[in-house]
């Protein structure tokens, strides 16, 4: 990620990679912009060049929508980000601050000039939504006692010209940090809501609860730091001490999290029960009574792009996938780094509620690590509801093969493994009110003593452009699945 620190020099990025998808024609922030957003899932990057009511703003999407491309920025293949990500959290980089200039901050609006919906285009994503909600804020807040900055993101639904709900689910760390405050006799807490800023900082900042990699007291943009090779520059608040922004951020709401005052959600106040907006796990999500965070300034480039990802769409599901997977990867190497290959979660394990484990046994006394290792996973990061563990001749990033290992390959009698009930994602239908449910692994793997019974065949490898047409080519490849393709990838 080395050179991209801002979305100007990603938007440069993209345009030479040929990876960047620009609408010229008016689009509506209600329903329109996010059904195209929704459409343009895992495509290239989009941008949006003109925003009804919001003349001059520009609104971004689908950064972090394609894994492939998100590996070329990293400069390692994608079933090998995991290690990348571990790797880069292991050699942090310290933020500098500036003292005077930010980018961030080129246009600041104080008093009654703060108004968030005249000056942010923020989206309303289906006609069942709450209302309208900020998703790409990344809220920066600094520990009292350590100095060290915690970045995350909360859905903000927009109460008010100056005000939004934010919503901190139980086990986030900025929730630990609000009641350091609080111990200390402040209701009010200091807080930034970045939006847009250079992929490593986004990235670094969207792990999600308690996971072993970065805990408590782990400063993420240090881990930034380290993922774009320099470090994060961040600069004092205009109007909030205690508080500092992103200095190459796009757009800044200064203010604070006032723990002194509920505010609902969804308009009719009920907790849990009106719809509030696509959530991560697949589901709608429940509106519910939260803090408030009132806004005292906003600050913004002058030509800034406002980051609007969905949480259902593929990029919020690999922002949350890839801090998952280093956490696991940096724990299952620990245990086990010969035999311990990488790790991916699947598009359909939402992100963080299950893995697949990928090993290489090399010898008899060898067996029985992957259990060990299923042990590492699910400790790693207390979402992690499910594990499956396959060889290393599966394509651990296609659905259909790691579903054919775990059919050929997982003895029912002996490898598969419900524990008790432990901490879980609130998305997992295990999950209770406590926060607590069941995990399961499955072990997908042949026994070393039995890996001849499962040897696969190898196909000579042939370029069908020289026995073929160009159209008739066109005609097969356009019929293949992707899991066929991937064997036949591999020769199989």
């Amino acid at each position: 990620m080395k050179g991209l620190t801002s979305i100007g020099s990603l938007l440069e990025r993209l345009e030479q990679d040929g990876d960047l998808l620009t609408i010229e024609r008016e689009a509506d922030p209600v329903l329109e912009i996010p059904g195209l957003i929704r459409a343009t899932d895992m495509g290239p990057v989009v941008v949006f060049r003109n925003v009804k009511g919001h003349p001059g703003r520009r609104v971004i999407s689908n950064i972090f929508g394609d894994r492939s491309r998100i590996a070329r920025w990293c400069g390692v293949e994608p079933e090998y980000l995991p290690r990348f990500l571990a790797d880069a959290a292991r050699r942090p980089i310290a933020p500098i601050e500036l003292d005077d200039f930010a980018p961030s901050q080129q246009v600041v609006m104080q008093g009654s000039d703060v108004n968030v919906l005249a000056t942010v285009p923020v989206t309303k994503q289906t006609a069942e939504d709450a209302g309208y909600v900020i998703t790409g804020g990344l809220v920066l807040a600094r520990d009292p006692e350590t100095g060290a900055f915690n970045g995350s993101y909360h859905r903000m639904r927009v109460l008010g010209p100056d005000s939004t709900c934010v919503t901190i689910q139980a086990g986030r760390h900025l929730l630990e940090i609000v009641r350091k405050f609080r111990q200390n006799g402040q209701s009010r807490v200091p807080i930034t809501v970045n939006v847009g800023a250079g992929p490593a900082t986004l990235l670094a900042c969207s792990g999600s609860t308690q996971q072993t990699l970065t805990p408590l007291g782990y400063d993420e943009l240090a881990f930034a730091g380290a993922l774009q090779g320099e470090a994060v520059r961040y600069a004092a608040a205009k109007s909030q001490r205690g508080a500092w922004a992103l200095a190459d951020a796009e757009l800044v709401l200064e203010g604070y999290i006032d723990t002194e005052k509920l505010v609902s959600e969804e308009d009719s106040g009920q907790d849990g029960v009106k719809a509030m907006m696509p959530e991560a796990g697949g589901y709608m999500g429940r509106a519910w009574r939260v803090w408030e965070f009132k806004i005292t300034a906003i600050t913004h480039r002058r030509d800034y792009l406002y980051w609007s990802p969905l949480a259902i769409n593929a990029e919020t599901v690999n922002l949350m996938a890839m801090p998952a997977e280093a956490s696991v990867f940096d724990a299952c190497r620990r245990i086990s780094p010969k035999v311990f290959d990488t790790c991916y979660a699947l598009p359909g394990m939402r992100g963080c509620l299950g893995i697949v484990l990928r090993i290489n046994r090399k010898s008899f006394r060898d067996e029985g690590i992957q259990t060990n290792l299923i042990f590492g996973a699910l400790s790693a990061h207390s979402d992690m509801g499910w594990v499956i563990v396959v060889d290393r001749d599966i394509d651990l990033m296609n659905a259909d093969e790691v579903l054919w290992a775990l059919i050929t390959r997982t003895d029912l009698a002996s490898n598969i493994m419900i524990t008790p009930k432990g901490k879980v994602s609130g998305m997992l239908s295990e999950g209770d009110a406590a926060g607590t449910g069941q995990k399961i692994a499955f072990d997908a793997t042949a026994s070393f003593r039995s890996r001849d019974r499962y040897a696969r065949g190898q196909f000579r490898k042939v370029d069908l452009g020289e026995w073929l047409p160009p159209d008739d080519v066109a005609r097969v490849c356009g019929r293949q699945s992707d899991y066929l393709r991937s064997m036949l990838s591999r020769g199989l």
